[in-house]
Formats: structure tokens, sequence, C-alpha cells
């Protein structure tokens, strides 16, 4: 404050008034001033309620699409990650019927296969979780 101070101290005292008047114009969020919400009532009755209420709903619009999404999100997880333990349990009994059925050599083939398989595709999975934590994390 002290430095507005500083900065208008040379301007005479409407010029000031004037700039202050035209920067308190300029806001942020979803609410304009309470001074321009009683200047918007006073030309259109009502006006600076319907804006509050609209605020309010989409406040709560935003609130509900973070919460649908972080659930949707979870729910993906959980059925990518129980899709891929079903295909591993058919793989790997696939592999057991091979050695049982006499072809050893291409069981554990396919047996090393599904193991560097599985491996690579959760090591993806944390690096993009990683990935994910990193750009979900606001800037401090």
């Amino acid at each position: 404050m002290e430095r507005v101070e500083a900065i208008l101290e040379p301007f005479e005292p409407e010029v000031r008034r004037e700039i202050v008047e035209r920067t308190m114009l300029v806001h942020q969020g979803p609410l304009p001033p309470a001074s321009l919400l009683r200047d918007y009532d006073a030309v259109v009755p009502g006006l600076a309620r319907e804006i509050a209420d609209g605020a309010a709903e989409e406040r709560r619009f935003r609130h509900a699409m973070v919460q649908r999404t972080g659930t949707q999100e979870f729910i993906l997880n959980i059925a990518g990650l129980a899709a891929m333990l079903i295909a591993l349990v058919l793989m790997l009994g696939i592999v057991a019927y091979m050695v049982a059925s006499g072809e050893a050599k291409a069981g554990a083939a396919l047996g090393g296969a599904i193991i560097v398989g599985v491996t690579v595709a959760l090591s993806n999975y944390r690096k993009a979780q990683g990935t994910r934590e990193t750009v979900d994390k606001p800037e401090e």
C-alpha cells in the first residue's frame, strides 16, 4: 500500500481518486467488488443477487466435475489393473499348460516374455503416475 501511495503522490487528489476507482474495477474471482454489485443492482434491481447465485452455481458445478473426474479416474485405474491381472493369470495358465504338455522350452520362453512385459508395463505405469503427480502439483 505504501508503494501505491508513493506512486500516486505526485498526482492531484481528483486524479488519484479516479485512478483508484478505475483500478478497483479490475478484480479477480467470480464476483465483482461489492460497490460494483451495488451499482448493478441500482440499475437493474436483483441483478447483484443473480450474479452471486450464478457464481455459487458455477462453483458447485466445478466441484462436482472435479469429484466426478476423480471417481472416474479411480475406477478406470482399478479396472485397468484388474484386466492386467486377469490377462497375466491367463498367460501363466497357458505357460503351465505348455510345460505340462512337454513344451518346456517354449513355455519357459513365453513365461520369460511375460515377465519382461509385465515388468515394462508396471515400470511405465509408475513413471506415468510420477509424471502426473508432478504435473498436478501446484507451483510453490
